[in-house]
């Protein structure tokens, strides 16, 4: 969502709220107000029609804000749990979130917003059965640094936030696509099997003698940070089947032609059947076969 002029001045006038809050130690009762009033103003959300809920309860604890849009039946739902803390808690713990997510699983929700007014935190939640409970980063910033360095990327990511938003389910396509480009997922596809191929054959335009696909593996793996190799897991490539292929050989005094056979791996035999000339026995044998069909 583009930053217009409006948005810019109010949120720089909330950031110097919650300065000035942090500077007197405000508690986390007056923090609670201030982002009522900043969910309201500049979020879009409707208090005086139940779209900011105060205390809501869960099960037997209160969450501290619930941000509520209207569902596909018309009724309000809950889509965003907010766990506040006192803007004068310069830091937000780990024991913070380990509260946030445990309103997250016992209501269900799916997303939970951890912030002092000045730090903001937004988890994605996950419950698998057998597994427990995980929470991932959305995003995390701080409204005071990036309204002065990039408010355009502060922007970018509240507004995922607001009421609009949230009805368009852009923070849904925003995770989609964090989960795609992180770097588990992005190493998985470089060193998935059909990528190393690809590499393989372009390297082999090149190299002095063939290399095999472990050549590959082991060369982007190297090339790569260690922190996304740990993210990524256990990448050993699997072991490749051998497959024979026919070929003929032309004795260079006589002039004979004679078949046989060799052994090449299960990839390098498609691709070499692949680019055989249409007058190969392979082709014709592949012609014939489709002709058939």
């Amino acid at each position: 969502m583009a930053l217009d002029k409006s948005t810019s001045a109010q949120l720089k006038r909330f950031a110097a709220a919650f300065k000035e809050a942090r500077e007197r130690g405000a508690n986390e009762s007056d923090t609670v107000m201030y982002l009522v009033k900043f969910f309201e103003e500049v979020l879009g959300y409707d208090s005086l029609k139940g779209e900011i809920s105060k205390e809501l309860a869960i099960k037997d604890r209160f969450c501290d804000i619930a941000l509520k849009i209207e569902g596909d039946g018309g009724a309000l739902e809950v889509a965003v749990l907010v766990e506040a803390k006192a803007a004068g808690l310069k830091v937000l713990s780990d024991k913070c979130i380990e509260q946030a997510e445990n309103y997250a699983s016992r209501s269900g929700v799916e997303w939970v917003l951890l912030t002092n007014g000045i730090e903001w935190r937004l988890f994605h939640v996950t419950f698998a059965e057998g597994e427990g409970i995980a929470h991932d980063v959305a995003f995390s910033l701080n409204l005071l640094e990036l309204i002065e360095k990039d408010a355009d990327l502060l922007w970018d990511r509240l507004s995922l936030l607001s009421k609009s938003s949230m009805k368009k389910k852009d923070l849904d396509d925003f995770w989609s696509r964090k989960k795609l480009l992180c770097p588990a997922s992005v190493v998985r596809t470089l060193l998935s099997e059909p990528v190393l191929t690809v590499i393989r054959r372009e390297l082999n335009r090149e190299a002095p003698a063939r290399l095999d696909v472990q050549d590959v593996f082991n060369a982007v793996r190297d090339a790569m940070s260690k922190e996304a190799l740990a993210e990524a897991g256990d990448l050993s490539p699997r072991k490749k089947r051998r497959k024979r292929r026919k070929i003929q050989r032309k004795d260079p005094v006589t002039g004979e032609v004679t078949e046989g056979e060799e052994e090449v791996d299960e990839d390098a035999a498609e691709i070499v059947e692949a680019m055989a000339p249409a007058s190969s026995p392979n082709a014709n044998a592949r012609a014939g076969g489709a002709a058939k069909l």
